[in-house]
Protein backbone atom coordinates (compact mmCIF):
# COMPACT_ATOMS: atom_id res chain seq x y z
CA UNK A 1 0.00 0.00 0.00
CA UNK A 2 1.01 3.26 -0.73
CA UNK A 3 2.27 5.30 2.25
CA UNK A 4 0.85 8.36 1.64
CA UNK A 5 -2.66 6.47 1.52
CA UNK A 6 -1.57 4.84 4.71
CA UNK A 7 -0.92 8.53 6.06
CA UNK A 8 -4.08 9.87 4.94
CA UNK A 9 -6.25 6.91 6.16
CA UNK A 10 -4.06 7.68 9.84
CA UNK A 11 -5.35 11.14 10.16
CA UNK A 12 -9.09 10.54 8.85
CA UNK A 13 -8.57 7.56 11.85
CA UNK A 14 -7.24 10.17 14.44
CA UNK A 15 -9.66 13.05 13.35
CA UNK A 16 -12.79 10.49 14.09
CA UNK A 17 -11.09 9.40 17.40
CA UNK A 18 -10.08 12.93 18.58
CA UNK A 19 -13.78 13.42 18.10
CA UNK A 20 -15.31 10.78 20.10
CA UNK A 21 -12.82 11.11 22.79
CA UNK A 22 -14.08 14.90 23.03
CA UNK A 23 -17.86 13.94 23.00
CA UNK A 24 -16.78 11.14 26.02
CA UNK A 25 -15.32 13.94 27.86
CA UNK A 26 -18.22 16.50 27.21
CA UNK A 27 -20.94 14.54 29.36
CA UNK A 28 -22.46 16.44 32.09
CA UNK A 29 -23.90 15.16 35.19
CA UNK A 30 -27.67 14.62 35.04
CA UNK A 31 -28.20 17.19 38.30
CA UNK A 32 -27.28 19.87 36.14
CA UNK A 33 -30.09 19.05 32.78
CA UNK A 34 -32.55 21.42 31.85
CA UNK A 35 -34.61 18.91 30.79
CA UNK A 36 -34.34 16.87 34.24
CA UNK A 37 -35.17 19.84 36.26
CA UNK A 38 -38.18 20.81 33.83
CA UNK A 39 -39.69 17.29 34.43
CA UNK A 40 -38.98 17.65 38.14
CA UNK A 41 -40.79 20.91 38.16
CA UNK A 42 -43.74 19.96 36.12
CA UNK A 43 -44.10 16.86 37.69
CA UNK A 44 -44.65 18.13 40.93
CA UNK A 45 -46.68 20.63 39.37
CA UNK A 46 -49.18 18.30 38.20
CA UNK A 47 -48.93 16.26 41.81
CA UNK A 48 -49.59 19.22 43.58
CA UNK A 49 -52.42 20.63 41.71
CA UNK A 50 -50.98 23.99 41.22
CA UNK A 51 -51.47 24.17 37.20
CA UNK A 52 -54.77 25.09 36.55
CA UNK A 53 -55.11 22.86 32.86
CA UNK A 54 -56.63 19.33 32.19
CA UNK A 55 -53.77 17.26 32.06
CA UNK A 56 -54.14 16.89 28.20
CA UNK A 57 -53.55 20.61 28.30
CA UNK A 58 -50.63 20.11 30.31
CA UNK A 59 -49.15 16.76 28.77
CA UNK A 60 -49.29 18.65 25.20
CA UNK A 61 -47.13 21.61 26.65
CA UNK A 62 -44.69 19.64 28.62
CA UNK A 63 -44.18 17.94 25.31
CA UNK A 64 -44.14 21.13 23.60
CA UNK A 65 -41.16 22.56 25.94
CA UNK A 66 -39.63 19.08 26.18
CA UNK A 67 -39.35 19.33 22.39
CA UNK A 68 -37.46 22.68 22.69
CA UNK A 69 -35.21 21.93 25.76
CA UNK A 70 -33.70 18.63 23.65
CA UNK A 71 -33.44 20.95 20.32
CA UNK A 72 -31.02 23.11 21.94
CA UNK A 73 -29.41 20.04 23.94
CA UNK A 74 -25.65 20.02 23.21
CA UNK A 75 -23.80 17.76 25.49
CA UNK A 76 -24.87 14.31 26.80
CA UNK A 77 -25.73 13.86 30.44
CA UNK A 78 -24.39 11.03 31.96
CA UNK A 79 -26.44 8.88 35.43
CA UNK A 80 -23.11 7.98 36.77
CA UNK A 81 -21.93 11.05 38.94
CA UNK A 82 -18.48 9.57 39.25
CA UNK A 83 -17.70 9.07 35.55
CA UNK A 84 -19.39 12.70 34.40
CA UNK A 85 -16.60 15.05 33.36
CA UNK A 86 -18.25 18.65 33.35
CA UNK A 87 -15.05 20.38 32.07
CA UNK A 88 -15.59 23.19 35.07
CA UNK A 89 -13.53 21.78 38.21
CA UNK A 90 -11.82 18.92 39.48
CA UNK A 91 -12.63 15.45 39.18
Amino acid sequence: MNPFKMLAIYREAAVIVDSLEEAQMKKKQFFKSKTFWFQILSGAAALSGVVPLSPEHVAIITAIINIGLRLVTNQPVSIDVRSAKSGDGPD
